[in-house]
């Protein structure tokens, strides 16, 4: 199963949105005091927030954690992995997920591959002449972002939607982590068996109507905030792809230390950020955390 936290892109770039708070987060309201996905990083008297999304959500999840949102409100700025605010920015940003025209599917994947995607979306009654154009990785997002909707799970209620929201209402400002130009060319960059390998799992977890409870199970662990739990899913997510771990190094580890660098430049920056990242890259074999703490930095969960 593909990660979560690439639906958003896929979603915003299909469809893009404003993302309104949902009723239950405008509330003055707070959830009980319990452990979340929010770690503080301190170098001596200098503090990061950082905080993990789901990837997917709907408006129960909000408004997070007291810790989270009592963090967001100290920190005076916002930290994105992408700033997904500016919508011309990112339409040309995201032109990548897209064959040029004249190019298609077909002419980069087996035949046995376009065969069996092109057999799915007839069993789906889904149109396959607007998803021919989508690359491998795209189109193996778009059928996930599907199986989550049927769900009620939606991308765009992910954390980055709801801390920007409050951000703009806030007027504090929002700087990116990566941007979603260097999101997607991690991606796009991918050699073509491992997008192959996206694209099978993909169909295959979606032909059998196994995706949405397995999604709905990553989310409900992030909500209660188990981390165990969900760094189990997390890697289960990829164990049935031949790949699926070199599939997650290269989504996942690979980036890592590059975010660490950004966010130790946030760190030592003299302002409080509250950065925000997909929360897989926070568990699991060399996650962010680890690489914080081989800095020497001081690295609490909240």
């Amino acid at each position: 199963m593909i990660r979560a936290r690439w639906l958003a892109l896929l979603a915003t770039c299909l469809m893009f949105a404003g993302f309104a708070l949902p009723a239950a987060a405008q509330s003055a309201g707070q959830d009980a005091p319990k452990k979340t996905f929010l770690w503080e990083v301190k170098d001596g008297q200098q503090t990061l927030y950082l905080f993990g999304g789901p990837g997917l959500g709907n408006g129960d999840l909000y408004p997070v954690s007291f810790w989270a949102e009592a963090a967001y409100g100290r920190a005076q700025v916002l930290a994105l992995e992408s700033d997904l605010t500016d919508e011309k920015r990112f339409a040309a940003d995201t032109a990548g997920m897209f064959y040029p025209a004249g190019d298609n599917l077909e002419k980069h994947i087996s035949k046995d591959l376009y065969d069996e995607v092109n057999d799915f979306h007839a069993a789906q009654a889904l149109p396959f002449e607007a998803s021919s154009h989508l690359k491998p990785f795209a189109l193996a997002l778009g059928l996930m972002n599907k199986e989550a909707r049927s769900v009620g799970l939606d991308p765009t209620f992910d954390a980055p939607f709801y801390f920007s929201a409050k951000a703009q209402a806030d007027n504090k400002p929002i700087v990116e982590i990566e941007g979603v130009a260097r999101e997607l060319k991690t991606l796009d960059q991918m050699p073509m068996p491992l997008q192959e390998e996206l694209l099978k799992s993909a169909v295959e977890m979606a032909a059998t109507g196994t995706w949405g409870e397995a999604l709905q199970n990553e989310v409900s662990a992030w909500k209660s905030g188990d981390v165990d739990y969900y760094t189990e899913l997390e890697l289960k997510s990829y164990a049935g792809m031949p790949h699926g771990a070199e599939v997650r190094h290269q989504l996942v580890e690979v980036r890592n230390p590059a975010i660490a660098d950004r966010l130790t430049s946030y760190l030592h920056s003299g302002k409080i950020h509250f950065a925000v990242v997909a929360a897989p890259h926070l568990v699991g074999p060399n996650n962010l955390i680890d690489e914080l703490t081989r800095r020497g930095f001081k690295v609490q969960r909240l």
